[in-house]
């Protein structure tokens, strides 16, 4: 599973379960997996002998985890996480009561004797069996010891966490009796303790938490906690006690800078840093009623865009609001933007620096021809980069220009908005921006000094050993058929709602019970969603598909005229598709799965075109331009998903047509790597004019779907075709790596 999900996916993954239960069996599985995808691996500290329970049993499996994977697969130490385990404390079972310190210790041992590797921790874990407000307090507690001895990730349930600092002394006491195990007593104490309490805590929660705050204080926590109402007549009492300009400093930014902390601390997930930046926008859309316009105000301006050939712009969506929220002026230029438009744009608003969003491999090279431009120009813009597809080492390579020298004033990976955030505040900081600059091409320059990673020759003209399909299916035509209307509720049965999810809604990381409770939130946003999209008609599925005779040529796809083939027989060229071949391994290639030139007839394949409309972009685009960014997320994900739902339905709809079972053939989208070149859209379109000349689609020039919420496909109907990986390139593999 794990190889045919990282065969297909653009971005970096990360492999899971990794362990020595079975000595090295799992692990000389994993590993090469990893290595040859360019993965990270979270491995759990359990060897032979179970699982780790102290400090140096945690230490001692993550070190023989290490050596495998660092000395014998040359992987490096950034590519591993360790978990290393937690147990709960409601049992009170005394093999577990030092547990949760010998966690927070395993945790400090690992980060100082394998330097460079990552933690992380189900932190939910530790709680279970105890009642949700006692919960809250011990995970919280935990987490901020754990953070403290050098914790970088950690799985919480939001509904079971509250700031440290929030949380009173004496039960903070009880928490940490119980994690430190000061105490014979302190599990039955600190029970008895929520127990006793139970009525004045949910009264407590029932109460206004904002009695007795002055307006500056209700406003900061409004924001912090997510809460829209009556933002607007808070900052009216602000501005009766302050300037504008103070309330903008002084209460509005500090408040978006606790929820950034939050999200770095893994305390917020990204939907919930959304909501407040609702709160945030309502409120400094109020506070500019007060706000004169005049120089020096804002903090610096930034012309933010999506390279040019990419459609995303989620992640650019949330940086704007971010960069906006904390006193930026932001230029957003949209998506798919050329490099000389950024360019330009950056002299004509004086920016002080440049952002750059991409979310797929392939656009991510737009990225070192805008550095290059600037360079070549004498242009002094620092430029930051952020992506789905891209890592701090990609940032650090295209620092360097073509000529091998580096951009003097800088190229900043960041990795989320508000590492976007932290590093504009040292760029327009006199004093903190040249030091910034300095490091990062002193780390470009240590990444240099590294040896270059190399690749293999590519096999020319090599085949596969794979053998013709045992039989051909009849289509029950030639050429093409538009379907203009299909039932949205039909579609949406086949969404696949683990990636909807984990991956479009930001549930990645939960598990357990945290999952189930996340999952079951989600099932009813769905529900709802899915009524609202079908009474609305908020997705409209619609698709071109077609059948056409084709013949192998070594790595070509030769496509027939239809008309003629089916009228006579005779093969007449009318398009060819050219697919990368694997450079090792099997040897791939997709055209190995269609009947070569030679035969005596010809083969079939299916094309298809699929889209969920216009009308998905423009709700999404109404959603984002009322400052409903939570609402915009999950439902620009859902789209997304609803898209490659309608492109299922279709093609099980092929697959029926033809005669063949469920399960034989397989789907390829453009854009992945087995075939890479977007610019082949072209030619499904002109085989497919309908999802133009009907459905109204296009390509932009870069060969991206306008609506957005689009994909092609072509499918081979061979029983053994599958999904694999194929090497495509120096830029990937330094993404990889």
């Amino acid at each position: 599973m794990a190889e045919a999900a990282l065969s297909v996916y653009p971005g970096r993954g990360i492999i899971n379960g990794n362990n020595l239960e079975n000595g090295r069996e799992r692990i000389d599985r994993v590993l090469p997996i990893a290595k040859k995808h360019g993965a990270a691996v979270l491995s759990m500290t359990i060897d032979e002998n179970g699982m780790a329970k102290t400090a140096q049993r945690k230490l001692e499996v993550a070190r023989r985890i290490y050596e495998i994977a660092v000395n014998e697969y040359g992987m490096r130490p950034e590519d591993l996480i360790f978990d290393a385990l937690v147990f709960t404390l409601a049992t009170g079972d005394p093999e577990f009561a030092n547990s949760a310190v010998e966690t927070i210790e395993g945790v400090r041992l690992i980060k100082r004797e394998l330097p460079g590797v990552l933690t992380s921790l189900g932190v939910s874990n530790l709680s279970f069996g105890l009642s949700e407000p006692a919960r809250a307090v011990l995970n919280s507690v935990f987490l901020y010891h754990a953070v403290q001895a050098g914790l970088d990730m950690a799985i919480v349930n939001p509904a079971h966490i509250k700031p440290y600092a929030e949380i009173p002394e004496e039960q903070r006491e009880l928490a940490n009796d119980l994690i430190f195990n000061r105490r014979e007593d302190a599990l039955p104490r600190f029970i008895a303790y929520f127990d006793q309490n139970a009525v004045q805590l949910a009264s407590r929660s029932e109460a206004d938490p904002t009695e007795g705050m002055t307006p500056e204080q209700r406003l900061h926590w409004q924001i912090v906690h997510r809460k829209k109402e009556g933002v607007e007549a808070l900052v009216d009492a602000c501005v009766r006690n302050r300037s504008p300009v103070d309330v903008l400093n002084n209460v509005l930014l500090p408040a978006m800078k606790e929820v950034g902390d939050k999200f770095g601390a893994g305390e917020l997930i990204l939907p919930f840093v959304l909501q407040s930046a609702e709160v945030m926008k309502r409120a400094v859309a109020r506070l500019e009623n007060y706000l004169e316009r005049k120089e020096g105000v804002a903090k610096g301006v930034v012309v933010l865009a999506t390279v040019y050939g990419d459609v995303h712009d989620i992640g650019k969506n949330l940086v704007k609001t971010i960069l906006s929220n904390n006193g930026y002026i932001v230029h957003d230029l949209g998506k798919q933007v050329p490099a000389n438009v950024i360019i330009e744009a950056a002299i004509q608003h004086n920016a002080t620096a440049i952002g750059l969003s991409a979310l797929l491999v392939s656009t991510s090279k737009q990225m070192p021809i805008v550095v290059n431009e600037l360079a070549r120009r004498g242009l002094s813009f620092p430029v930051l980069i952020g992506g789905a597809a891209i890592n701090r080492r990609f940032g650090r390579r295209i620092l360097f220009l073509d000529n091998g020298e580096p951009y003097r004033h800088g190229v900043f990976y960041c990795k989320d908005a508000f590492e976007g955030l932290e590093v504009m505040d040292k760029l327009v900081d006199s004093a903190a921006r040249q030091s910034l600059i300095e490091q990062t091409i002193a780390e470009a320059y240590a990444e240099l000094g590294k040896p270059m990673p190399t690749r293999a020759a590519p096999v020319k003209e090599r085949r596969s050993t794979l053998q013709p399909a045992p039989d051909i299916p009849k289509p029950p035509f030639w050429g093409t058929r538009t379907i203009e209307r299909m039932s949205t509720e039909i579609v949406l049965e086949h969404l696949h709602k683990p990636e909807l999810f984990r991956l479009s809604w930001s549930a990645k990381n939960a598990q357990g019970e945290e999952w189930e409770k996340l999952s079951a939130e989600f099932e009813a946003r769905l529900a709802r969603m899915k009524r609202e999209a079908i009474r609305k008609r908020l997705l409209c599925p619609q698709a071109v598909y077609g059948y056409f005779p084709a013949n192998s040529s070594g790595n070509d796809l030769i496509i027939y005229d239809p008309r003629r083939y089916a009228e006579s027989g005779e093969r007449v060229e009318i398009a060819r598709f050219s697919f990368p071949r694997q450079d090792d391994g099997e040897f791939l290639c997709i055209s190995d799965y269609f009947l070569p030139v030679e035969a005596e007839q010809a083969d079939v394949c299916a094309l298809q075109i699929v889209t969920v409309g216009a009308v998905a972009t423009q709700h999404f685009e109404e959603l984002q331009n009322s400052d409903q960014y939570s609402e915009a997320y999950y439902f620009h994900g859902l789209a997304v998903q609803a898209a490659e739902a309608t492109a299922v339905y279709v093609n099980n709809h092929i697959r029926r047509e033809l005669g063949i079972p469920e399960k034989r053939g397989k789907r390829y989208s453009w854009g992945y790597p087995a075939c890479p070149e977007l610019a082949d859209h072209q030619t499904v379109l002109r085989l497919l004019p309908e999802a133009a000349t009907k459905l109204g689609m296009q390509l932009t020039s870069a060969y991206q779907w306008i609506p957005e919420q689009s994909t092609a496909a072509i499918f081979a109907h061979h029983p053994s075709a599958k999904y694999y990986a194929v090497g495509s390139g120096r830029l990937e593999q330094l993404i990889a790596e």
